[in-house]
């Protein structure tokens, strides 16, 4: 749990929670915290599975899909759709609930070794040896590990977005089976998250985690938090994490398909011919995150260079 006071960094078994400080973000002489405060920080290793060290266009994400379960009873609302940011304004109430939202997880700082801070060394802790600490000190905008929405491939801190007055991009938002919108959701409730592949920035995000074989998410939500003083309701949901197993396997569980092709291939059919020159032609101008159609050199920008690239890999295939 991604949380300035949890002590049981990388093994914490139940209580994993998503809820806000909005209303509670600053307190005189004391510090102040994120608006998203408590984020459930996932992560998987893909390098056993799919090849590492293709580049952040190597990969076609498919479907992408987490499942996480619920471990406190009726404590919040199912929400499944996205709320402006207006809404969160002074404390306001939402007749459905608030919806719990995932992103790319990102970082920042350097570790104590001087190193930056990054998926492959921020690691999970155990009782015996826990895992980095929360970030540098108890503030807001200090954490070393974020959610990001990573639009047009840039790492963008989406933890304060009613403070910065904008409307993050998730790439996905929980939904759940048996419950109608607006109703408490119980205990042992699955959760899952179908991330929005289709989005190339979500695209770009999971080509790059593929490409260093850590894949790492954060789920967070702006549920009210409940505390002395402040205006919460403490309507916010609380996961099991994998370290709980229960008959049939564990409690939380990542899917995701991967095609890998080859390098210029601007429209990610798994062949470098003359269709990836159309792409680029109909695309050209473009701008975005990595990997944008007709972006066939991975800079981000569809222009006479993706031509030079595709002419260069001329024929080539998927591996």
């Amino acid at each position: 749990m991604n949380y300035p006071f949890n002590s049981q960094r990388g093994f914490r078994d139940t209580g994993i929670q998503t809820f806000s400080a909005l209303g509670q973000e600053v307190f005189p002489g004391f510090g102040t915290f994120d608006q998203r405060d408590g984020q459930f920080l996932v992560g998987f290793d893909t390098d056993v599975d799919i090849p590492t060290g293709r580049g952040a266009c190597g990969y076609v994400v498919e479907q992408a899909t987490l499942t996480v379960a619920v471990q406190r009873d009726l404590s919040f609302q199912f929400d499944p759709t996205f709320d402006d940011w207006t809404t969160y304004i002074n404390g306001a109430a939402d007749a459905d609930g608030r919806p719990i939202e995932m992103y790319g997880a990102a970082f920042r700082d350097l570790n104590p070794q001087g190193q930056p801070w990054s998926e492959l060394n921020y690691f999970e802790g155990t009782a015996v040896t826990p895992g980095p600490a929360f970030g540098p000190s108890i503030n807001s905008d200090v954490r070393f590990t974020y959610p990001t929405d990573y639009v047009g491939g840039v790492f963008r801190d989406v933890s304060n977005n009613v403070r910065d007055g904008f409307n993050p991009k998730p790439f996905a938002i929980g939904t759940t089976t048996g419950v109608s919108v607006g109703q408490f959701v119980p205990v042992d409730s699955m959760f899952t998250f179908n991330l929005n592949v289709a989005d190339p920035d979500v695209q770009s995000f999971l080509g790059r985690q593929l490409d260093l074989g850590r894949i790492r998410l954060m789920i967070t939500s702006l549920q009210p938090a409940s505390s002395t003083g402040g205006p919460g309701t403490g309507e916010f949901a609380s996961f099991y994490s994998k370290e709980v197993v229960f008959a049939d396997g564990f409690w939380s569980a990542f899917s995701i398909t991967v095609r890998l092709i080859p390098d210029a291939d601007a429209d990610k059919n798994g062949v470098v011919n003359f269709s990836d020159v159309t792409t680029t032609l109909g695309n050209w101008g473009n701008t975005g995150a990595p990997g944008i159609p007709g972006d066939a050199n991975c800079d981000g920008v569809v222009n006479f260079s993706d031509v030079i690239a595709i002419l260069g890999n001329w024929g080539a295939t998927a591996p």
